[in-house]
């Protein structure tokens, strides 16, 4: 049974998404119940839908003909079918053929999704003079994160609405280490409890790669707050 999406869901076939090959996809399975975080390696309509197999060692050949459920994203959109599992071959490279799904439920994100993430983050003014009165740079903490910003505490204000900061973040996208350095203009200050200020950030005129990590980062977060990226 496919877990629910939302509310109101859609249906479309898989070739009409388009999900990129490279997707991850979770797959789950009931009986026996298990797991698995995967690879779309692409699709034929009628035919089958092709995922990588598990690493390591683990003995998939029991679960072939099992019912699944998988679950990706396909752009901004996040999809989910009932399939099964065709084959398992180990040759020439270890890989799964799953059935391919008659229709696909899908649900739109929206745009900038707001994920709660708790990271440290570096925050320097762009003005020097501003940055050496407000005794920047400073080490703080994220509160959530979007496409388009983020949101950072403080025990004060780190200025007005309308300046320009540059902030160093460090996360992981894949289990790889990122360090990425985002020009940001702060949008809102709000007190949202004695001592702590809140303040959201919007990027401004980020290069193709640093929006590419902050995409992959963001999707990974949502997928993990979802549950789908649990490890087996």
């Amino acid at each position: 049974m496919i877990k629910k999406l939302s509310a109101r869901q859609n249906e479309k076939s898989l070739k009409a998404l388009m999900p990129a090959v490279g997707e991850t996809v979770s797959v789950q399975f009931q009986v026996p119940r298990k797991r698995f975080t995967l690879k779309l390696l692409g699709f034929k309509e009628n035919g089958s839908v092709i995922l990588s197999a598990p690493k390591g060692s683990v003995n998939t050949l029991n679960l072939e003909g099992a019912r699944l459920t998988a679950t990706l994203m396909a752009g901004n959109r996040r999809c989910a079918f009932v399939s099964r599992l065709l084959k398992a071959n180990p040759s020439p490279y270890p890989h799964w053929h799953l059935a391919y799904p008659e229709t696909v439920e899908y649900h739109r994100v929206r745009t900038h999704p707001r994920i709660p993430v708790n990271l440290a983050v570096s925050i320097d003014h762009q003005d020097e003079v501003q940055a050496a009165k407000l005794g920047m740079p400073r080490i703080l903490h994220t509160q959530d994160i979007s496409l388009s910003g983020i949101s950072v505490d403080a025990s004060s204000a780190l200025g007005q609405v309308g300046d320009k900061y540059f902030l160093t973040l460090r996360f992981q996208v894949n289990a790889m280490d990122q360090v990425i350095l985002l020009p940001a203009v702060l949008r809102t200050i709000e007190n949202v409890e004695p001592g702590v200020m809140l303040h959201g950030l919007e990027f401004e005129s980020l290069e193709e790669e640093t929006q590419l990590l902050i995409t992959a980062f963001v999707y990974q977060q949502y997928l993990s707050e979802l549950g789908y990226l649990e490890d087996e």
